[in-house]
């Protein structure tokens, strides 16, 4: 007898099941550090020390006019590092970049980081739900956010104040709390004033259940992850406090006098962030408050 063909796949059923495997995959960096790293050094010391994920940073390029270029990691440091750990690895790239994601992809990047901090191609936004892997994108406050994964952001990182060597940790300490601040503003309207500010707003019958279910939630449905001048234990702790799902820390870790020391720090500053008598210790074995 001739085997029985499949049934058909539903493309909405399909498209879903792709949705839900993305949100899978970016919750399991939640309650942990993601680095930054630049090699496959970098890479193996935060797998070493309980790092939960890497995001591959931007490479400077030099243009033919001697004007730098930032761009996405090239594939032979991509695959280096791929190659180096078995943490889930991010590809950070251009905004609107979709070729440097689909190089990321093709590499084998399990994920894609849309940075701000890159120079924006194309069009600033589009829609990723048909992408096999997880998108990262910044926000500023709530609406940003929530249009993020209105496009199919799996997961939201605030926006990186002040430039990549000297990031700006108040931009990222305000930014969680503008998204919150924007959760609470719609918690305390009533219907008919929600319903109005919905009208004024435009906003499609998506986006609408989008913000009943944050509302609901009263938090972001996709993980949040502080990002922009996460350098010691006590202001990774800070930002747990706040209401962020995690911390990217960046390169600058790598920097520090002992590396090991600071990255095991700020590790442990998250896992402890609601004990104060933990992290006092924790801060101390980082050193001096602020001690490099």
């Amino acid at each position: 007898m001739p085997e029985p063909k499949p049934a058909p796949v539903d493309p909405k059923v399909a498209l879903q099941k792709l949705v839900n495997t993305k949100a899978f995959m970016t919750s399991l960096f939640k309650g942990g550090v993601i680095f930054v790293v630049h090699d496959s050094d970098q890479a193996k010391l935060a797998e070493k020390l309980g790092g939960r994920g890497l995001i591959i940073g931007n490479a400077m390029r030099k243009g033919i006019d001697h004007e730098h270029v930032v761009s996405a990691a090239g594939p032979a440091v991509v695959r280096d590092i791929l190659s180096s750990v078995l943490l889930p690895i991010i590809g950070r790239v251009r905004v609107g970049h979709t070729t440097e994601a689909q190089i990321m992809e093709a590499c084998g990047c399990d994920g894609v980081d849309e940075h701000e901090g890159m120079a924006t191609t194309g069009a600033k936004t589009y829609k990723k739900f048909n992408n096999k892997i997880p998108y990262i994108a910044g926000a500023k406050d709530l609406n940003t956010a929530l249009q993020a994964i209105f496009e199919g952001a799996s997961m939201i990182r605030t926006i990186c104040g002040g430039d990549e060597d000297k990031p700006d940790i108040r931009v990222t300490a305000n930014t969680i709390k503008a998204i919150y601040a924007g959760i609470g503003k719609y918690a305390k309207m009533t219907q008919p004033e929600f319903d109005a500010e919905m009208l004024a707003k435009a906003h499609s019958q998506t986006m609408i259940a989008l913000i009943k279910q944050t509302v609901a939630l009263k938090k972001l449905p996709v993980p949040l992850f502080a990002d922009g001048g996460i350098m010691l234990p006590m202001d990774a702790a800070m930002m747990m406090s706040l209401g962020a799902d995690g911390v990217i820390a960046g390169v600058q870790v790598f920097q520090a006098d002992n590396p090991g020391r600071r990255i095991r720090s700020v590790i442990m500053a998250v896992a402890h962030h609601d004990n104060a008598a933990k992290l006092a210790g924790i801060c101390e074995d980082n050193g001096a408050l602020g001690a490099a």
